[in-house]
């Protein structure tokens, strides 16, 4: 079993994040930009992407909560209040794409809330050299991109998730 890691990074206003909390989870709409996204990715037995499936917690909150209360995760976050920025990590997030579907479509939700930023699953404890997802965040909104490879990702962004995620493994012992 070889998980893949998360690394969410935003600048976002702290009252902007506790309102994205308290938000429920919900499933969106297939757009372009998901069936763009869908269609770049490289699985066995693909299926055609039809329902994004969202978590049946009553808030969001309670997911990231969850992530945090299961050692077996390796789940860390931290906010700033100095630089209104919101760093959340997992070192053991998931193994294929129908897993981590309700996780981006709750970042998708996140549209309108961040000022900027980026969210990445890689396989950081395998090399960091394949990407499962990758989401920009801007004022415009919050877009998948159709990255596979760590050199497609803005450097600064991909050495600060490979940092902040070897940091937390050694928080936790594990790296």
């Amino acid at each position: 079993m070889e998980l893949d890691s998360l690394y969410i990074s935003i600048r976002i206003e702290k009252s902007r994040l506790n309102e994205f909390f308290a938000s429920k989870p919900i499933s969106p709409n297939k757009d372009d930009n998901w069936s763009q996204w869908w269609e770049s990715r490289q699985m066995y037995s693909k299926t055609t992407l039809e329902i994004i499936p969202s978590y049946s917690q009553a808030r969001i909150r309670e997911v990231f909560d969850n992530l945090l209360k299961d050692r077996f995760y390796g789940a860390k976050e931290y906010y700033d209040e100095e630089k209104q920025h919101w760093t959340f990590a997992v070192l053991n997030f998931s193994e294929n794409y129908l897993e981590i579907l309700p996780m981006l479509a709750l970042l998708k939700q996140l549209e309108g809330f961040v000022l900027e930023g980026y969210a990445l699953i890689f396989d950081w404890m395998w090399g960091g050299d394949t990407v499962m997802a990758y989401v920009d965040f801007t004022a415009e909104g919050a877009l998948l991109q159709t990255v596979t490879e760590s050199y497609a990702v803005e450097l600064k962004r991909f050495e600060e998730a490979n940092q902040g995620l070897q940091k937390l493994a050694e928080e936790l012992g594990a790296g």
